[in-house]
């Protein structure tokens, strides 16, 4: 055989000797060409610390409001007639005698009502201050609709000065006082303000309105 016919032989022969080898280099440097030795790719599944768009949001439930710290006890004042009761600049009255009946018979003056409470610490009964609120005029409780929740009440006795807290205040008809349970129920160391509405013209409205306050402060004489 011809050498140039043994030469082209050789060539021939490492052709693709060379392209194998080169297309090996070439796949380990990262080219997108598989061969059939090449394993799947694994699925990847959410991760344990993750959310999952299809799981259920949690619910973080708001903190609970603390409960509040019951206040120290308060001083002991005997119970006793009131003399006086004040409030801020919207009350300020002497007590005139004490009734029988939730009505009152003073304009200038505030009566407490003798079948229950008297002012003390800590009580023994709900007590009932009835007023009258004229409108337009000067009466012991004309400005009793302007008393706001959290204003303080003072009364003050011989024994000692009480202040109570006002907690809620409601208009109510009097037709219903008698059977209204802040009437009937009995509560050491509640007071119930009892405005009876009159108009400018001195009719009477048939309506309360009705002022309640806790007790919050003790001070014997």
């Amino acid at each position: 055989m011809p050498a140039w016919a043994i030469a082209v032989a050789v060539v021939a022969a490492l052709v693709p000797a060379t392209w194998l080898a080169s297309q090996r280099v070439f796949d380990s440097s990262g080219s997108p060409t598989h061969s059939s030795t090449d394993l799947p790719i694994p699925a990847v599944s959410p991760s344990t610390t993750g959310a999952s768009p299809s799981a259920t949001p949690t619910t973080v439930a708001p903190p609970s409001p603390q409960t509040p710290t019951a206040p120290a006890r308060l001083p002991t004042v005997g119970a006793d007639a009131p003399r006086r009761i004040t409030a801020g600049s919207l009350i300020d009255s002497g007590f005139d005698s004490a009734v029988s009946t939730l009505d009152a018979a003073s304009t200038s003056e505030v009566a407490r009502l003798e079948t229950r409470g008297s002012p003390g610490s800590p009580g023994t009964d709900t007590v009932y201050v009835i007023g009258k609120v004229v409108a337009g005029g000067d009466s012991a409780f004309a400005r009793l609709p302007e008393l706001p929740v959290g204003a303080t009440v003072t009364i003050r006795t011989d024994r000692g000065t009480l202040t109570y807290t006002v907690g809620a205040s409601t208009l109510k008809a009097e037709s219903a006082l008698a059977q209204d349970p802040l009437i009937t129920e009995h509560a050491a160391g509640r007071l119930v303000l009892v405005g009876i509405r009159y108009a400018a013209s001195g009719d009477r409205l048939r309506q309360a309105l009705v002022v309640t306050a806790q007790l919050t402060g003790a001070e014997p004489s």
